[in-house]
């Protein structure tokens, strides 16, 4: 569906500021049946809202065909780091907002359980919502109650018959939500009015920042800054209590909201975002040429590694790396596979670029370059392959020397 209007506020006064060509989807890893089949491509490009600054992708792939007609390969307990990340995320949002023993959590897009199971443990009621069967059925074995569906009308009333939640959070998904007003008026239906909505998310202003170009993706809707919010909220009554930044998937930003004050944090955030011009079309000019640079000097740095007889793998098959990958035109003539410690992702393809997924264990002495898709976690991977391989030279995209 062609986005013509913003999704917070409406407007259709709506500016293309980034183009990144035809894409698949990001998060739709291939089965080897699979790669005989035609590959939908749809375009990805962003667009800026003139009237409320909201991010946003042009066209919204339905919801139904991103989480449901495929396999979903994102597992939120298969990395270390994202396990204690929301370990920790529960100790603050169970301190914030509150929240007591027996009193109840729902989290939307639970995928496994991960960040459920952490509030469980603090001794929390809890509820999952996710609409990805297979993901489902892996939280269920977890132990964590979970609706196979979307958040909407219908999951909203199932969890009222537990009672309304103290505090309801949402990790990397709210970005992923159209439309966002229907959304919003389940959550308000289901949380107590003490209660904290909490979002964690990619925060827009690090794509500015770092060029973190390749998390635009088709999954991800919209992308999401503090400046439009406020307005947004306002109108279901609901205010931004508390916001903080940090390094998760190198650049989120936590928000809560609730029925309270707004905080003076939000003036300070929202005069940030706009000395650094995220809302200004020049600054996303020049943002846009140097993402065509980072693709000119990644794909040199390839081309060269290759005709100096090198072996070049990609490490970590993030839905991020797949933006990259197409974008820049990368396939099995560069890089000859992709490395995942996601039983979910190994034996499948990368989408579009059809790199076959191994274990990291399939890098062997001969490989030369490895290039780092989940740079997110750059430091992690890195410490982890170097001592079996010390003359593997790491490429990380963004960083043009």
């Amino acid at each position: 569906m062609k986005v013509t209007n913003c999704h917070l506020c409406g407007s259709s006064e709506l500016e293309k500021v980034l183009d990144l060509g035809f894409h698949p989807l990001a998060d739709f890893f291939l089965k080897e049946s699979q790669l005989q089949e035609a590959e939908r491509r749809y375009p990805l490009s962003v667009l800026l809202c003139r009237n409320c600054g909201h991010g946003m992708n042009s066209f919204v792939v339905p919801a139904e065909v991103r989480y449901q007609e495929n396999d979903y390969s994102y597992d939120s307990g298969n990395s270390k780091i994202s396990v204690g990340h929301f370990t920790d995320m529960a100790k603050e949002v169970s301190e914030r907002a509150g929240v007591q023993k027996g009193e109840l959590v729902v989290d939307i897009g639970s995928n496994i359980g991960t960040l459920l199971g952490a509030f469980k443990d603090l001794g929390a009621s809890i509820q999952g919502v996710d609409p990805a069967p297979n993901i489902v059925a892996l939280a269920e074995k977890n132990g964590i109650p979970t609706i196979n569906d979307f958040f909407n009308d219908s999951s909203a009333k199932m969890i009222l018959k537990k009672g309304r939640a103290k505090a309801i959070t949402i990790t990397n998904a709210f970005n992923h939500i159209s439309p966002l007003d229907e959304f919003m008026e389940s959550v308000v239906s289901v949380l107590d009015k003490s209660g904290s909505f909490v979002i964690e998310l990619p925060y827009f202003l690090e794509v500015i920042r770092k060029k973190h170009f390749d998390v635009v993706y088709l999954e991800h809707v919209s992308y999401v800054a503090v400046k439009p919010l406020v307005p947004f909220f306002k109108k279901f009554g609901l205010s931004i209590t508390h916001l903080e930044e940090n390094d998760y998937m190198s650049g989120s930003i936590r928000i809560f909201v609730g029925y309270g004050e707004e905080s003076p944090l939000v003036k300070k955030q929202i005069a940030l975002e706009q000395e650094s011009g995220l809302y200004d079309v020049d600054t996303w000019k020049k943002f846009a040429a140097s993402v065509r640079d980072c693709k000119i000097h990644l794909l040199k740095e390839l081309v060269d590694a290759r005709s100096g007889g090198g072996k070049v793998v990609a490490i970590g098959a993030a839905a991020k790396g797949n933006t990259l990958l197409n974008y820049c035109g990368i396939d099995t003539t560069l890089i000859d596979f992709a490395t995942d410690a996601s039983p979910l992702k190994i034996g499948k393809y990368t989408p579009g670029s059809h790199l076959p997924i191994r274990s990291d264990d399939a890098i062997s002495e001969e490989v030369t370059h490895a290039l780092i898709l989940a740079w997110n976690i750059a430091d992690f991977l890195k410490s982890k392959i170097s001592p079996k391989f010390p003359h593997l030279k790491f490429i990380t995209p963004h960083v043009v020397e």
